[in-house]
């Protein structure tokens, strides 16, 4: 016996010891594949909106210099191709490798973009284009969208349109997309104008781990598809200061982007560190020189070492990437993200794709982060500590509780001794749902709304947590229930646990048609209950005004004057002076009914006041018996803090809910343990003992900290470095996290 439970022993090790192997294999496999996917030539489809409605967004045609910005940054070795669709889908030009003859016939064929088209195709724009797409191409496939309209396919007069419309759309997120999906393609989206349909372009963005962007002009228009351009073809810069950039002996080629803001700029050069001037008209044939309206576009190879000028306008876009071994590996940092959001971005220096760990290296390279927000305002971080050298050459750093919607800028910069390193990144952030709140005056509720943006998601397998924190400190964790007559999740808050300030913190886990998942954390909504009806406070409000007009007349004046600063009671002990509903003093806004007072009694009435304290020795207790009254409640509270405390690991969160509609999460006290750490971090600011960097009041004068590891400029529209008040526990949604077949399961 003992030599078969040796052998059945020893089976099961051999067992663990190969699947621990075979489990590092293919983990090493899926981390090579994914390193040799970065490495991957570009296969780039641009999709260009020509109908009608072109003609007030973009009057001037400005899709041709935009897209001819694009053509000239395309790298050689790429593929791309060009569709343009109003009612009807044209590929302008045919999906090839990128040279000097393909971006010839491309610029030529873009001549011909126009606004005639007499209806906006997107569907079938997108279902074109994805001709070729698959998922083993071998290239990194990703589609640049561009339009300033909703679906429109019905005929001008048509009484089914919206009919028509809404299958449109439905045929495109759940048909057409799911090409993209299947093919791992990104579908980078632009809104121009306000007359596009943001949500569907979010969507888009987001099934497809795109980036959305808007631009409220065409003259936004370029840096909108730089942007997008950017996503779809990352690649590494130099830092750009003053017009003037350094270049090493690693780089083989730059590109400078040298943007004009009019007509009558002067025209570019560049000053090379040896003296040499180049212009569009005096320059070597080995330079390639791409002069626009708006720009001028620089590609020198084996360019000469050392500090570039470039005589130009100075404008913030200004840039040059460069093609070399020694690069910038930034991960963490998506295309969409949402209120709430925690980013672990990992950043390290790589040299022909290998990370540099050397320590001798790592100490004489200074790391900084940089974010400039949807607003302008921006901040920077120095990442980097001589003294501590990252672990393994990668710099590992967190972005927390970014709030502001909208495009967001990152930009990874890293210096050293003889080189400089930039990787810029746009992300967006977007609210797929809408959340609105007020009071309901009939039912005496405080009723909260989440709405979703978008018919794409899917209301069964989506989920709304709300945590209700009471005056008395309570908290309670509900499920909040879908109407499906309203089509939004609906909360109605009462005064279960007695008057004051109430806040609710919703957490909602979205899931859209296709199975993406996104979570949103908005900001906590307070209010205070009961509520107080808008006529009685309006009326309250007149009566007062009435009573001031009246008071002034005659003798009332003498008696508003004569009155005691307070005529409200004092409420039970403890209660603050908001909570009694007793304001400090009697304003003349806040007297709704004045008594007549005599005035010849006003002074009795002052000296009786003033004799309270003086008698109170008499008349009133005596001051042995307030001692022990103020002895006997400390003792009582004191017994009440300590059976609260012993009582509390116990009932750490009153978890109840009165929902017991089919579908909904029955059994909150089960799901108290996975969500109570989701809400840790809503409780409070979070702020203490976290490192966190806040924004200059003055954009422009906010620079990069020249030392000091961990220097701040940001503010609290995001942290750095969680502490323990951020949740950074994906666990903690538990169910939200379960398959669609393990959520059919529990409804039934």
């Amino acid at each position: 016996m003992l030599r078969d439970l040796m052998y059945s022993g020893g089976r099961q090790l051999a067992f663990l010891l190969l699947s621990s192997v075979l489990c590092s294999f293919f983990s090493i496999a899926a981390m090579a594949a994914e390193d040799d996917n970065k490495t991957l030539p570009f296969d780039v489809r641009i999709i260009i909106d020509i109908s009608g409605s072109m003609r007030q967004t973009d009057p001037n045609n400005l899709r041709i210099p935009a897209l001819n910005l694009l053509l000239e940054l395309m790298p050689e070795g790429a593929q791309a191709g060009i569709w343009t669709f109003g009612r009807y889908v044209n590929n302008l030009v045919p999906v090839n490798s990128v040279d000097d003859a393909w971006r010839e016939q491309a610029k030529n064929s873009a001549i011909g973009i126009t606004s005639f088209g007499l209806q906006t195709n997107l569907s079938g724009a997108l279902n074109d284009a994805a001709w070729g797409l698959k998922s083993d191409s071998g290239y990194q496939q990703s589609v640049i969208l561009l339009t300033d309209g909703k679906v429109d396919m019905a005929d001008s007069g048509n009484a089914n349109s919206e009919e028509i419309n809404t299958a449109e759309r439905k045929k495109l997120m759940s048909q057409v997309l799911q090409k993209y999906r299947v093919a791992g393609a990104n579908i980078h989206t632009l809104a121009l104008s306000d007359l596009a349909d943001k949500n569907l372009l979010q969507e888009i963005a987001l099934e497809t781990d795109g980036l959305y962007s808007e631009a409220q002009d065409a003259e936004a228009l370029m840096k909108a598809f730089l942007r997008a351009f950017d996503r779809a073809v990352p690649a590494d810069q130099v830092p750009m200061d003053d017009n003037t950039f350094i270049i090493d002996d690693s780089v083989k080629e730059f590109t400078a982007l040298i943007f004009k803001r009019s007509e009558g700029s002067q025209e570019s050069a560049l000053l090379a560190p040896g003296g040499g001037r180049l212009s569009e008209l005096e320059h070597p044939e080995s330079v390639r020189w791409h002069k626009d309206v708006s720009f001028d576009l620089i590609t020198i190879k084996q360019p000469e070492a050392g500090t570039w000028i470039a005589e130009a306008d100075l404008d913030p876009s200004n840039r040059v990437t460069i093609l070399s071994d020694l690069a910038l590996s930034v991960e963490g940092i998506p295309a969409t993200i949402f209120p709430g959001d925690k980013l672990d971005v990992e950043i390290s220096l790589t040299n022909e794709g290998i990370v540099i760990d050397q320590v001798e290296i790592l100490r004489l390279t200074d790391m900084a982060m940089k974010v400039i927000t949807a607003s302008g305002r921006e901040g920077s971080k120095v990442l980097s500590d001589p003294e501590n050298p990252p672990p393994g050459g990668v710099y590992r750093e967190g972005l927390y509780r970014l709030k502001e919607m909208g495009q967001y800028q990152v930009d990874i910069i890293a210096e050293g001794r003889t080189f400089q390193r930039k990787r810029s990144f746009s992300m967006t952030m977007i609210q797929p749902v809408e959340i609105t709140h007020q009071p309901d005056e009939d039912k005496g509720v405080y009723r909260i709304e989440v709405r979703a943006l978008s018919d794409n998601l899917d209301v069964e397998r989506s989920r709304v947590i709300a945590k209700i924190k009471s005056p008395d400190e309570n908290t309670i964790i509900q499920s909040v229930v879908f109407d499906v007559e309203a089509q939004a999740w609906i909360s109605e808050v009462e005064a279960t646990k007695g008057p004051g300030q109430y806040r609710v913190d919703l957490n909602v886990r979205g899931v859209t048609q296709s199975g993406r998942n996104f979570k949103v954390k908005p900001e906590g909504i307070i209010f205070n209950l009961p509520i107080e009806p808008e006529e009685s406070a309006q009326e309250n409000v007149a009566n007062g005004a009435i009573a001031n007009d009246e008071s002034l007349e005659g003798e009332d004046a003498s008696a508003v004057e004569a009155m005691p600063e307070e005529v409200s009671e004092p409420g039970p002990a403890g209660m603050s002076e908001q909570e009694q509903g007793v304001a400090p003093a009697i304003a003349m806004d806040d007297i709704t009914e004045v008594i007549p007072v005599d005035a010849t009694k006003v002074d009795e009435v002052v000296a009786d006041e003033v004799l309270v304290g003086e008698e109170s020795e008499g008349e009133g207790l005596a001051w042995w018996i307030y001692l022990i009254l103020v002895m006997v409640n400390i003792g009582v509270i004191g017994a009440g803090v300590w059976w609260f405390m012993l009582r509390k690991p116990n009932i750490a969160v009153d978890a109840k809910t009165s929902v017991e509609t089919e579908g909904a999460m029955a059994d909150l006290e089960a799901l108290e343990e996975d969500f109570a750490g989701d809400f840790d971090s809503l409780d409070d600011d979070g702020d203490d003992g976290e490192e966190e960097i806040s924004f200059s009041a003055d954009a422009s004068k906010n620079e990069t900290a020249d030392s000091g590891a961990g220097d701040s400029g940001f503010d609290e529209d995001f942290s750095i470095d969680p502490d323990e008040d951020v949740d950074t526990d994906e666990e903690s949604w538990g169910e939200f996290d379960s398959d669609s077949s393990k959520g059919d399961e529990k409804k039934e």
